[in-house]
């Protein structure tokens, strides 16, 4: 199976497991997406030069704060055993949270994981044309 999705390449081996992928590091502002990054197995985490409209505004990934929406999903996303001996992200376990500390300690950046209300990843509902899951969050706050 092989697609491009919002985050690159989307490919999958005989095991069912992700393979040649660099993901895209994507922005979300109000007046749509930007890329601003890109990640990879080699490189890891590499920032692209993005242009942007006001001389202000930082394009710096370090020193800011991020919220990464996410759904709990065995192995990427699990919820501790003893999470409620724990507070923030430290009550998760799995591939992508341990991802999202490295990327974070690498280039210097905080985050702060949440788990989407619903559990869903978003659809779109065809009669109220409104989103829900993780491209809810997104798109609506």
């Amino acid at each position: 199976v092989r697609f491009e999705g919002l985050s690159g390449n989307v490919q999958f081996n005989e095991k069912g497991r992700r393979t040649n992928y660099t993901l895209h590091v994507i922005e979300m502002k109000h007046d749509g997406i930007r890329k601003i990054g890109y990640w990879n197995e080699d490189e890891k985490l590499v920032p692209i030069a993005v242009d942007t409209q006001s001389g202000n505004e930082s394009t710096s990934l370090q020193n800011r704060t991020y919220i990464v929406t996410t759904i709990l999903e065995d192995p990427y996303v699990m919820l501790k055993k003893n999470a409620n001996q724990f507070e923030g992200n430290e009550r998760y376990e799995g591939y992508c949270v341990e991802l999202a500390a490295e990327i974070a300690k690498h280039v210097g950046y905080h985050y702060r994981l949440e788990i989407v209300r619903d559990g869903k990843y978003g659809a779109r509902d065809p009669d109220t044309k409104t989103w829900n899951g993780m491209v809810g969050e997104l798109v609506y706050g």
